[in-house]
């Protein structure tokens, strides 16, 4: 069993040939030549479509280093605008036209009397870019039931796009005095911390709500965890008809862990409930703890919550990783793989009862998937760090002053996939719907969810530094070294800031001849590889067994002793006299021999039994190999019920 993720955002590859081939005419294409700066050789049209590419495909190269190069040759004007939809969107995802005339327009400007001009500007900035082969036409990322036109930017490969720079006051001001600062966190040492409480006592997942009756035959209901009273209020919301499609039903945002279990941690640990829950939903997109059966809640007792611990195999191979690729993969997990809404959470919880709101989504969205909706919670702490791409490093960052600009920039910024006929906001006191566009309802909804990925997440990864005011909301904040590396996805050295304390690796011992205690490290990742080629798993943690058919599987996959030998020699730790031997023993042997470990020979009394019995019982489920037409090498394990069931058919096997 595996942990959910959000579904990915990315788009498939583009290969700009056919594209340029297929949407520039002759003449459309000479233009773009001399734009990029290329003078056309011969008259074929695939020559030029070649050279075009080659020039383009330059200017990507030269946007790994400098997103700036992407917007060479561009008036003010479209660069302003190409900014504006980088900032709003990833360069990957499709952008809808509508979206592009929202962030293109001034707030006053969005119910003006000019809408017909300002769309006519709308077109000719969109086709100033297509003309430059930096958008395309393409379809909707999903089936969203929108009549809207789509555009995808030109693969970047991988490059960061510019982004929008806010003109805010940076610097501290007389409120300084007032508010205190949140110290640094190290978000590896935290999350050491929370892995290993996780594997002494295991972590206690709350019971999930009760389904509706009829969950399994309606598609509304089936993926989703939902309320069954209210369910059972939409299912009969019109008597006699089926409900309305566009008619809402809540998105449960509640905590995975029981409060008890969050307590336990939270005392293991010294960490908060919501950091707790933080570090829990990366280490699940990350598979380190063990994800649930849904057929094992069944079997418990009291209150149905089930308790998971850490996966072994993958804490080993999380071990290995070296502190830079740690932080970079769990910096991945937060923003593309996250199945919960956890800013989203804190901010309902963090409001007062009268500003309360909900996550609605309409029964008929049929393509709306929970991994769709994490999709959405994705995107928008992408958002969030696109924002701060624009910021200037390490000096303070006023939150009011911000939060306003990104109001009037982008107020419908939670919704990158779906729309917002498939899921909204509403208020829980009234069930009204959420205007984003007005900016007291904004600030309550969208406003408060970025303030939480700035204040919680992006301070607990130690990407900023923030200051709350004393009622512990965000007053400012600035990026730290730490949050340029993540941001900019630098690949150098680690900062200082974000390193671990140093501990001292615990030593590679034998715990008798056979059985090896591995702890893992980063200068261990080959040792520990060629380990687990060579010997089973045993029950402890970082131990493994070695066997001979374990030492026969390894050899016949192309490992060598002399391999095994050199590995441990490197990491001065000495292979045991009893493995050794029996490494090269087999060694010798194979091919010639094959080593078995737990089987027994069943005999059958004549051929005719031995094919009544293979047909009519359990016998060929434990047969490793079969020596005569009734001799059978079996497996030891289930032996003794197999005799009992041969017996009861009248049969007295004897057993070697």
């Amino acid at each position: 069993m595996a942990w959910p993720v959000a579904m990915p955002f990315r788009t498939g590859p583009v290969s700009l040939s056919p594209v340029i081939e297929a949407e520039f005419s002759g003449a459309q294409l000479r233009e773009l030549a001399r734009w990029l700066g290329v003078t056309p050789k011969g008259n074929s049209r695939v020559g030029l479509v070649e050279q075009v590419v080659a020039a383009l495909s330059e200017r990507i190269a030269r946007v790994a280093e400098s997103p700036d190069a992407l917007l060479e040759g561009l008036n003010e004007e479209q660069q302003d605008f190409a900014r504006r939809l980088l900032t709003a969107r990833d360069h990957e995802v499709p952008i809808a036209r509508s979206t592009a005339a929202d962030l293109w327009a001034q707030p006053t400007e969005r119910l003006s009397d000019y809408r017909l001009d300002a769309d006519r500007r709308l077109t000719e900035l969109i086709e100033s870019l297509r003309r430059r082969a930096l958008l395309f036409p393409t379809r909707a990322p999903f089936p969203v039931g929108s009549r809207d036109v789509y555009y995808q930017w030109l693969p970047l490969n991988g490059a960061r796009a510019p982004v929008m720079c806010w003109p805010v006051h940076a610097e501290a001001t007389a409120r300084e005095t007032e508010s205190r600062a949140v110290p640094m966190a190290n978000f590896l040492e935290h999350f050491e911390a929370f892995l290993n409480a996780v594997a002494r006592s295991g972590v206690a997942l709350r019971a999930p709500l009760t389904l509706h009756k009829q969950a399994a035959r309606l598609i509304w209901l089936r993926d989703w965890e939902h309320d069954a009273d209210e369910a059972e209020r939409v299912l009969h919301s019109r008597p006699n008809w089926a409900p309305d499609p566009h008619t809402g039903i809540s998105v449960p945002m509640l905590s995975p862990l029981t409060a008890e279990s969050s307590a336990t941690l939270e005392n293991q640990t010294g960490l908060t409930a919501p950091q707790i829950e933080f570090l829990f939903a990366i280490a699940c997109a990350l598979q380190l703890i063990e994800a649930p059966d849904p057929g094992a809640r069944a079997t418990q007792a009291g209150d149905g919550a089930l308790r998971v611990r850490t996966c072994n195999s993958a804490i080993e191979e999380w071990l290995v990783l070296a502190d830079p690729h740690k932080l970079r993969r769990a910096w991945t997990a937060w923003s593309e793989q996250i199945m919960a809404g956890l800013e989203v959470r804190s901010a309902m919880n963090d409001l007062k009862p009268e500003q309360r709101f909900c996550v609605m989504r309409a029964i008929g969205a049929r393509h709306l998937t929970p991994g769709l909706l994490a999709a959405e919670w994705c995107a928008l702490r992408r958002y969030v760090v696109r924002v701060l791409r624009g910021l200037p490093l390490d000096r303070w960052i006023q939150w009011d002053e911000l939060r306003t600009k990104l109001y009037e920039f982008h107020p419908e910024c939670v919704w990158t996939f779906a729309t917002k006929t498939d899921w909204w906001f509403a208020f829980a006191a009234s069930g009204a719907r959420v205007n984003l566009k007005r900016p007291d309802e904004w600030r309550v909804t969208a406003g408060a969810i970025l303030e939480h990925i700035i204040r919680d997440s992006l301070a607990w990864f130690g990407a900023i530094e923030a200051r709350l005011t004393p009622a512990g909301r965000l007053d400012a904040f600035r990026i730290t070294p730490v949050g340029e590396w993540l941001i900019e996805g630098r690949q150098d050295a680690l900062p200082d800031a974000a390193a671990p304390k140093s501990r001292a690796v615990e030593p590679i011992e034998w715990l008798d001849e056979r059985t090896l205690r591995l702890p893992p490290a980063p200068n261990r990742a080959a040792l520990v590889g060629v380990v687990r080629q060579c010997a089973e798993r045993g029950d402890a943690p970082f131990t493994y067994i070695f066997t001979a058919a374990s030492i026969e599987r390894a050899l016949s996959a192309g490992l060598s002793f002399a391999d095994v030998a050199a590995q441990f020699k490197r990491a001065k730790a000495p292979l045991s006299r009893t493995v050794g031997d029996q490494f090269k023993l087999i060694a010798r042997r194979h091919g010639r021999v094959r080593v078995y470990q737990s089987l027994t020979v069943l005999e059958l009394a004549d051929d005719f039994a031995a094919k009544e019995l293979a047909a009519g019982t359990s016998l060929m489920k434990h047969v490793v190999y079969q020596l005569s037409p009734r001799a059978f090498v079996m497996h030891e394990e289930g032996l003794d019920a197999l005799i009992e069931e041969l017996q009861a058919k009248g049969y007295t096997p004897r057993v070697k």
